[in-house]
């Protein structure tokens, strides 16, 4: 028994000693709320919903697939990239409202990047201590917030300065997270010199921050200098009582950042120098409220009490006292002998060296015990509203992240099988205008379908028919309307009388009878409510069910979205569309696609910042040449932020083929419209280049993610002889 005691007890002093302090639990709770869609790490894609709308207060990219919302300093750039003569109030006031607030707490509590630099300091390894050197090169991120953030975006309109050239809290979260998922293998071909500058830096940002202390935090990153403007005002944070300080340096000292005084613009409000303090000058805003003097004779100085938040009781009941203390004894501020006084005199300087700090604290050491200043201890109790505070801070935070959690990762399972593929079937069609005697379904997707389920016992989906009626013909120009008749105890030739009875044998639309043997209606969701509609894309997955009667324009709209949401592939007939062209050999302002029809046409999606892009064009330009005028050829460029330095491109020198500009070739040059709409349609994700190939007949017959050329020379020859075929 006294082994296995001794062994408990020494575990749990292991754990004592080990826990994590309650400033690293608040950085992992903020590092896993902001990155609360896990499941984007496996998937390998970037979270767009409602709440991306929104910024996080710390350092965290937009494009990392856990993040569940904007970046504060990527929103900003956008904004004033895309501002024009408007000042961007939204997003300004947004990062005001967290400065005034928060002030660099945030640098120091939430924002997961600061936690990755804690992190990597904590590798054994020689550290570069502070200095004046260190001090002049915090200036640094003050003037890439100058240029990369403000002027950048402004002078180059929509070009984020500092997240493309700089930023490794993107280049790992979003970059290396994206192509560690094996479903962006594609994703390599976009790789170039960009990229390769990126994880450069990023690697030595890594080296630096393992040897300096939050290296990129203390000289590069633009969002702590904008907090820190706020830092003196802010709510949150340390402060300094002059009444109480001796200037004896030692918070300095302990400090690893950069600071002059506690609370300045580099300080990030991190804490540590609050236990450091030799006579409690330093101590967290609203503390008065958490914590209280009870010794007789001494009493604290009275500090303004800011507006205490949940937050500011687990920081200060984290870092005034142990962690579950009910008390803890201080020495308070006494000094009454002239060695004291003296001690105090040489350290008058706010901002002395460690060394000077360490100097004059060795000499007081050696001054005899009758010549050593007296201290008192003062005895702080915590109240009962930081006790109070604590348990429901806690329990809301906690009750916040399972909810996160559960919301991002895990879906909940729509009854009409949103998205789910609804099984083919061939049905007898009954006797109307549409001259066919059967229906399949699979064999008829080439554009969406509406399937119109009535039953001929329901008054209500007859007279939704009879409604529809008009509305058919424009309906039936962009899908197939099919009417399903759910199966009941009336004969075939009862329903053939309610069509002829209310007209709907003149509806050139196929009228069908859902059977068990396939249960149509019960595939689709159906749950016995009448008329029930459901739009399913070309891949007959469903993208809306309604139980309700639709109007025309609401099924427009439907099949709009349905076709809109269809990322086409490999056997699916392309659905037509036009894109306004820029100036070259070809006239023409706009092209149709429908014009090719006919020819075999590639469509290459690309943009003008893309290496990989641009040196295949060439390729491409050669080999659709050869084929003369059986092959139209066109480039949709997808940036829409590039437009003028596309054109400018294309009307630079070809050197390589000894013509006077690319606008001579052959090749079509057109615009994506906007968020890439044609090019996320017909490869299913923003990764480029992507070259598609479509037959004479407008089928797909080849869907190319990545380059096709560089190691892949003969996969545009063989697609477009199999397209001729």
């Amino acid at each position: 028994m006294g082994k296995i005691k001794s062994f408990f007890t020494g575990a749990g002093r292991w754990f004592k000693n080990h826990a994590p302090t309650r400033r690293r639990i608040i950085q992992l709770y903020a590092a896993l709320l902001t990155n609360a869609n896990l499941k984007g790490f496996g998937e390998g894609q970037i979270y767009t919903g409602a709440t991306k709308n929104v910024c996080t207060p710390g350092l965290n990219c937009y494009s990392c697939p856990g993040a569940v919302a904007a970046c504060p300093l990527g929103a900003l750039q956008n904004s004033l990239g895309s501002s024009g003569n408007t000042t961007p109030y939204y997003i300004l006031g947004i990062i005001a409202l967290f400065g005034l607030i928060l002030g660099r707490t945030i640098c120091g509590f939430l924002c997961p990047f600061g936690l990755t630099q804690d992190l990597l300091y904590k590798v054994k390894s020689p550290k570069l201590k502070k200095s004046a050197a260190t001090r002049i090169l915090s200036y640094l991120k003050y003037l890439l917030l100058i240029t990369l953030v403000i002027a950048v975006p402004l002078i180059y309109h929509n070009v984020p300065g500092f997240c493309k050239y700089i930023c490794p809290a993107g280049t790992f979260g979003g970059s290396v997270s994206l192509l560690s998922s094996e479903y962006n293998n594609d994703l390599y071909a976009m790789l170039g010199y960009l990229f390769s500058w990126k994880f450069c830096l990023l690697v030595m940002f890594i080296v630096l921050c393992i040897f300096v202390y939050r290296g990129f935090c203390r000289f590069v990153c633009p969002l702590g200098a904008i907090y820190g403007f706020f830092n003196g005002i802010a709510l949150l944070g340390v402060k300094l009582e002059k009444s109480k300080c001796i200037d004896c340096g030692m918070c300095i000292s302990k400090c690893k950042m950069d600071i002059r005084h506690v609370g300045d613009h580099e300080c990030i409000n991190c804490g540590e120098c609050i236990p450091v303090c030799p006579t409690h000058a330093i101590s967290w805003k609203g503390g008065k409220l958490f914590v209280e003097p009870v010794s007789a004779g001494i009493t604290a100085s009275a500090a303004p009490a800011s507006a205490g938040s949940a937050l500011n009781a687990i920081l200060v009941s984290g870092t005034a006292m142990p962690a579950g203390a009910a008390s803890v004894d201080a020495p308070a501020e006494v000094n009454t002998s002239e060695a004291a006084v003296q001690t105090s005199a040489v350290r008058t300087e706010a901002n002395l060296s460690a060394a000077t700090v360490a100097q004059a604290e060795k000499s007081e050491s050696a001054q005899p015990a009758a010549n050593k200043p007296k201290m008192q201890k003062v005895r702080y109790v915590r109240t009962k509203t930081s006790k109070v505070l604590e348990i429901v801070a806690w329990s809301l935070a906690a009750c916040l992240l399972v909810a996160a959690l559960v919301y991002y990762n895990i879906q909940p399972v729509a009854s009409a099988s949103f998205g789910k593929q609804v099984n083919d079937f061939t049905a007898q069609t009954y006797q109307t205008a549409y001259e066919g005697e059967s229906y399949t379904l699979y064999e008829n997707s080439d554009k969406p379908t509406v399937l119109v389920f009535w039953s001929s016992r329901n008054e209500t989906s007859i007279e939704y028919l009879e409604d529809l009626g008009e509305s058919l013909p424009s309906l039936t120009e962009e899908a197939n309307i099919v009417a399903v008749h759910v199966v009941n105890s009336d004969s075939r030739d009862t329903v053939q009388n309610i069509i002829n009875d209310h007209g709907f044998n003149s509806y050139n639309i196929p009228f069908v009878q859902d059977e068990n043997d396939f249960n149509a209606y019960s595939d689709c969701g159906g749950d016995g409510a009448f008329p029930m509609t459901v739009v399913l894309n070309v891949h007959s997955e469903v993208y809306t069910r309604n139980n309700r009667p639709l109007t025309a324009e609401e099924i427009h709209t439907d099949i709009t979205g349905a076709r809109d949401a269809t990322v086409y592939r490999v056997g699916d007939k392309l659905y037509d569309f036009t894109v306004n062209t820029y100036q070259s050999s070809y006239k023409e302002g706009t092209f149709s696609t429908e014009s090719a029809r006919g020819k075999v046409l590639v469509i290459n999606f690309w943009y003008v910042s893309c290496g990989p892009c641009v040196e295949e064009l060439p390729y491409i330009e050669n080999v659709t040449e050869q084929y003369g005028d059986k092959v139209v050829t066109l480039a949709v460029h997808a940036n829409n932020d590039d437009v003028p330095r596309a054109q400018s491109f294309i009307d630079s020198e070809d050197s390589a083929r000894n013509k006077a500009s690319w606008s001579n070739w052959q090749i079509i040059f057109g615009q994506d419209i906007g968020a890439d709409f044609y090019a996320t349609r017909l490869g299913g994700k923003d990764s480029y280049p992507i070259t598609v190939v479509v037959n004479a007949e407008g089928y797909i017959t080849f869907v190319r993610q990545g380059a096709v050329v560089n190691g892949h020379l003969d996969d545009l020859t063989p697609a477009i002889e199999a397209a001729l075929n």
